[in-house]
């Protein structure tokens, strides 16, 4: 019976609900009675007559074996008949005697017959919940729940009297909070199920706990001289806590000090009598302070201490397996699996690290820069592939925060002798989208000789076409036969995508990943990167005072752009090529029009040339669109980081306009025979010239530019004009000729 109550009134606040609220509001377990109670008479007589009906049940229960305890109680109940006649506040009475009535109750937890230790915490926790208890009956309680913890009798019943003990109010503070902490901890690790749950749901609120109280002391003006921080006594680790703290700050800075001890398999200073600890259980412990309680690192010193000299230097040294891993190349001998990176670390490592680059970015600039070169290294081809869907969940949090991605930029892209964290951290996404392409690719081109081979396709689509009436297919991108369905809503408004694999806290072995869930996210990251540099950019040029920042700010916009372009540009152009959903590539054009837009703005001309010669490659026909906008383009031409031919040079090819899969994904709309021009004379290029759904949406795109954004085009309005002249009016295809003059090729309906 006492099990069910216990289950029911512990409420976990662990990070695993992934939220960033703080669980305080609901830390009370009991509800304890508020001050203000012992003033109502009817609340102090209920307690009366309980607390002497408890030390009568006591008494009668003990009377033929535990003599003891029988003439404690009755002691206890005079003393209680005493404060009753003599004092007018009963409460405050019963506090000053509270050593001698929970004496009563301790020595039944001695007995430790299950049915008295019950009834001896219910008492017990009935004082706690009237504050009705001084420091040394408090340290009395938890020396003998320690005795019954050892003993492993109503485990239960001792989390919840801890948790009341210390959550009623401040009684319980320094070595004495520290053994009530360890006593939880320990409980955490015992053989029954429930047991462990409760203790860290009982963890996790203690620790919270710990930390609100410094938040609450802090809002209080101390008229304590505090001596002057001194980092070099904190660096040798002492169970002392920082004189330079006030108490609810160095009973928190020493319990997360112990984290970092135990995490890094290294005895604790202050939590005395840590018999076990898992590195999973304390990597969630830190994180779930380090996300709830910025407000405490970043005002005291001594914690910023811990999280440049203790936390950083961890989760660099903890991710070293993953960083050297490399699975074609293990050593025959020892063990295989002490190197490969574990799951369950790892995630917990990447979401403290997301914390830390989120909330703690200003003190940790230098710490920061290391962790983004990881996770962008982490994108690696060689990296297990969960990892890699771990880092970009991770990334695409940062991608979707202007500040950031503008800090980012501001603190090292913009500094000479730093590492180009912007830069390479879209150049990532791009050569990650890219490699997803080649990978499967090249494993499919290394198969035996077969027949065709539909591995990469759903079954229900050939070359990314519907098989039967009435069938609508999956969002995907199909390039050089390779199909990779888009599983993340590319529409959804910035940030709004959930990680999954990252919140998976509750697995050891790593998940299988969903087809094309990586490519999604890195998709939408790039996305959303292009959406955070025009909002910045958009925000900077609406600030029309020419000041000193406004010089800053364009520096900042130029280089905004000039990191990022050449990164965008190559993944978006293959995307839009292998795009077999218009929403997709609706989303891919408007991205490419924003970019040539802001390139043109801020006078960058080559990246705005660049962005404006893939739109228009993209709204002709594959090899017609090289013929005509090579003979014309000039050098804008070279901008592009990735050909489209690169997708039409296939020996499948039946028309030798292209391969199957140029046209696999848009629907043809027309038909016609190429005109020569002065770069193809009549008869050089053979078979049909196809117009897709995808060209004129394309084409769309580049009118829309030009309209809206026609001002900044510049020498880009030849690449425009010379695009716009292949149109279809009527059932024909409009060709350009040497002197831009239209020549037809009629195609019957």
């Amino acid at each position: 019976m006492g099990k069910v109550t216990a289950i029911a009134v512990f409420k976990d606040t662990s990070p695993l609900h992934g939220s960033n609220s703080n669980p305080g509001s609901s830390i009370c377990v009991f509800g304890p009675v508020a001050m203000a109670t012992r003033n109502d008479p009817d609340i102090v007589k209920r307690f009366s007559e309980t607390l002497q009906a408890d030390l009568r049940t006591l008494s009668t229960e003990c009377r033929r074996k535990y003599a003891p305890v029988k003439e404690a109680s009755e002691s206890a109940l005079l003393r209680i008949h005493t404060i009753q006649t003599k004092h007018s506040d009963f409460i405050a009475g019963i506090l000053g005697s509270s050593s001698d009535i929970v004496n009563a109750f301790v020595l039944g937890c001695d007995t430790k017959n299950p049915k008295i230790v019950h009834h001896c915490l219910s008492a017990i926790q009935k004082l706690i919940q009237h504050e009705a208890m001084s420091f040394t009956a408090a340290m009395s309680v938890i020396n003998t729940l320690w005795v019954l913890m050892e003993a492993g009798v109503e485990e239960l019943k001792l989390l919840q009297t801890a948790i009341l003990l210390i959550t009623t109010n401040t009684v319980v503070q320094h070595e004495a909070l520290a053994r009530a902490l360890v006593l939880c901890f320990r409980l955490h690790f015992t053989k029954d199920s429930t047991t462990i749950n409760t203790a860290a749901a009982t963890v996790r609120q203690l620790v919270t706990m710990v930390f609100e109280r410094v938040m609450t002391e802090d809002k209080v003006e101390s008229q304590q001289e505090l001596e002057p921080t001194s980092l070099e006594v904190l660096k040798n680790g002492s169970k002392q806590a920082p004189k330079s703290l006030r108490p609810c700050a160095g009973d928190a800075f020493l319990l997360f000090q112990d984290f970092c001890q135990l995490v890094n398999a290294d005895q604790p200073y202050w939590l005395i009598g840590m018999t076990e600890m898992t590195r999973t259980f304390g990597l969630e412990l830190m994180e779930s302070v380090l996300t709830t309680f910025p407000e405490v690192f970043i005002k005291h010193p001594e914690f910023t201490f811990l999280l440049k000299e203790r936390v950083c230097p961890l989760v660099i040294k903890l991710f070293s397996p993953s960083l050297k891993y490399r699975p074609l190349m293990q050593p025959t001998g020892g063990n295989p699996q002490a190197d490969k990176p574990y799951f369950p670390i790892v995630i917990r490592l990447l979401r403290i690290v997301s914390v830390l680059i989120r909330f703690y970015y200003d003190p940790l600039v230098t710490e920061c820069e290391i962790f983004l070169s990881l996770l962008v290294k982490f994108l690696d081809g060689e990296k297990p592939m969960w990892q890699r869907a771990g880092a970009l969940e991770v990334l695409y949090k940062f991608c979707s925060q202007p500040s950031l991605l503008k800090r980012f930029c501001q603190s090292y892209d913009m500094k000479q002798h730093s590492t180009k964290i912007f830069r390479d951290i879209v150049n990532g996404l791009g050569s990650f989208i890219q490699s997803m392409f080649m990978a499967l690719s090249s494993s499919h081109s290394q198969t035996a000789i077969k027949a065709p081979d539909t591995t990469g396709h759903p079954p229900s689509l050939v070359a990314g076409m519907p098989v039967g009436g009435g069938v609508t297919p999956q969002p995907a991108f199909c390039h050089r036969n390779v199909w990779i369905p888009l599983v993340v809503n590319a529409s959804v408004k910035q940030g709004a995508h959930k990680a999954v694999y990252t919140e998976m806290l509750d697995r050891t072995d790593p998940p299988n990943i969903q087809d094309g869930y990586c490519l999604s996210v890195a998709f939408v990251s790039l996305l959303d990167v292009v959406r955070c540099i025009q909002g910045i950019i958009e925000e900077a040029l609406a600030a029309k005072a020419q000041t000193a920042e406004e010089a800053e700010s364009d520096e900042l916009n130029t280089e905004l752009v000039q990191s990022s372009w050449c990164g965008v540009l190559a993944a978006l152009t293959l995307l839009l090529d292998a795009s077999t959903d218009e929403s997709a590539t609706e989303q891919i054009l408007k991205a490419e029009q924003t970019l040539a837009n802001l390139c043109g703005v801020l006078a960058l001309n080559t990246p705005r040339d660049a962005f404006i010669t893939a739109l228009c490659k993209a709204s002709l026909p594959p090899h017609y669109a090289l013929t005509i906008l090579n003979s014309g383009a000039g050098a804008s031409s070279t901008n592009t980081p990735l050909s489209r031919a690169s997708s039409t040079k296939n020996p499948e090819s039946t028309s030798g306009s292209g391969s199957p899969d140029v046209y696999s994904g848009s629907q043809v709309v027309a038909v016609g025979t190429p005109l020569p021009t002065s770069s193809l004379p009549l008869g050089a290029q053979q078979g049909a010239v196809m117009l897709t759904a995808k060209n004129i949406q394309c084409m769309r795109a580049i009118l829309s530019l030009a309209h809206c954004h026609g001002s900044i085009l510049g020498s880009a309005w030849h690449q425009v004009l010379t695009t716009l002249q292949v149109q279809k009016k009527r059932n024909c295809l409009v060709m350009p000729t040497q002197h831009y003059g239209y020549a037809f090729s009629c195609v019957p309906s």
